[in-house]
């Protein structure tokens, strides 16, 4: 089976999936996000021991998955808090000496990226305002999952049918410029479909901006996370997603442009 149909048949079985649990929100979004942010987290971790740092595993990803469970309940922010600090404590007794500045910072690193910047969806899916229902951020949350997926297949296919300028050579060698570009023009596409139909409640400029956040800014992500793995001689941070790679290969775009979206949103239009 060639690696493009795996692509397709992990997409096939992941994607509704993934929107079935954001229609449904609540507990089980909340759930996706955080086991989509845990293993993504342990696979960095896999890739930071290569560099000799030996991140705590339960420290980080128990403190990585309380990130995201506050999102959706903010009460529990004590308990995150409480645990943090809790593990800064022990740290010096959990973490070895000879390692311990990279350890230690590996591990808090982890909880923060990708976990906790994957938990702003779940921002997005609780977000409620006058203008924004639970139906809303339901489509909110689409946007965003369509966005940077159409980012990623119109990316890829184009660059491989039209790539010949390279985007970052010394990071990524088979991406480039034309891929880029192509990856805007198909967040282009999906933002106007879904303006539209759903997203009236936007205006054009918003959807532009959504478009550059989504699909442009959001693939400096994946050139971050290929920095990551070129750093630690890996080619893909698992196997877990057949022609995907690993978690981390896969939602490293989604870590920047959920973040950015949630905060365009809130912040410049007011949205909630």
């Amino acid at each position: 089976m060639s690696n493009s149909l795996r692509r397709i048949l992990t997409a096939v079985v992941a994607a509704p999936i993934a929107l079935g649990l954001a229609y449904l929100g609540g507990v089980a979004f909340v759930a996706l996000i955080a086991l989509i942010g845990v293993v993504g987290q342990v696979e960095l971790y896999r890739m930071a021991r290569t560099t000799g740092a030996q991140p705590n595993l339960t420290g980080g990803v128990v403190l990585g998955a309380l990130v995201v469970v506050t999102f959706g309940w903010p009460a529990l922010w004590p308990l995150a808090a409480t645990w943090l600090i809790v593990f800064v404590l022990l740290a010096p007794f959990l973490l070895p000496q000879e390692h311990f500045l990279p350890s230690l910072t590996a591990t808090l690193a982890g909880a923060v990226y990708p976990t906790g910047l994957l938990g702003s969806l779940v921002l997005l899916r609780t977000a409620r305002s006058p203008s924004v229902s639970a139906e809303t951020a339901f489509w909110l949350v689409v946007t965003t999952f369509l966005l940077v997926w159409a980012t990623d297949v119109f990316a890829y296919y184009v660059g491989r049918a039209l790539g010949t300028h390279s985007l970052a050579p010394t990071i990524s060698p088979n991406k480039t410029w034309e891929g880029a570009l192509g990856g805007i023009a198909g967040a282009g596409v999906v933002a106007v479909v879904l303006y539209v139909s759903v997203l009236d409640l936007l205006t054009w400029p918003d959807m532009g901006a959504l478009t550059l956040l989504g699909g442009g800014i959001s693939q400096i992500g994946d050139l971050m996370e290929s920095q990551l793995k070129r750093s630690t001689g890996a080619d893909d941070s698992s196997g877990i997603l057949p022609g995907h790679g690993g978690v981390l290969d896969r939602f490293d775009a989604m870590a920047v442009a959920a973040p950015l979206i949630y905060l365009y949103l809130r912040v410049v239009v007011g949205l909630f």
